[in-house]
């Protein structure tokens, strides 16, 4: 519990480090500290001391949103989007056979399950875009 502990301390102790306390870690700790962030360490080569206490800083001061749902339906994983999809495919299909006959819910089904898709690409691209800009 107390590692635990001190590894939260850290944490919060990491958002505000100005640049001198950066600058007096070491290289092993500043790529600590982007891997607590949430960076890859191991991308960060090449840079001297100074660039890196000066990328360290900006990095934890300006995180990077993340993406609370990554997947369609306001799911997180693949296993929570099938399930949602399929509950959702057989509540359409249940309600709409008191509306009309099972190929016109099948078609209705097909249709919004095409522009539902169209939507998603779009947004991921969008993300994508989002992403590529930030770099």
């Amino acid at each position: 519990a107390d590692s635990n502990t001190s590894k939260e301390a850290e944490g919060v102790e990491m958002a505000g480090l100005t640049r001198e306390e950066l600058q007096l870690k070491s290289v092993a700790e500043l790529k600590e500290i982007l891997k607590r962030e949430g960076y890859d360490p191991a991308a960060v080569r090449g840079f001297e001391k100074a660039e890196l206490v000066e990328k360290t800083f900006y990095l934890c001061a300006n995180p990077v949103a993340e993406d609370e749902f990554p997947m369609p339906l306001y799911s997180n994983c693949l296993a929570q989007f099938i399930l949602r999809a399929l509950l959702l495919a057989g509540l359409l299909l249940w309600i709409g056979s008191y509306l009309a006959s099972w190929s016109v819910n099948a078609g209705f089904l097909v249709v919004l399950a095409a522009v539902l898709t169209y939507r998603n690409i779009k947004i991921g691209r969008e993300k994508a875009e989002k992403k590529r800009k930030r770099r």
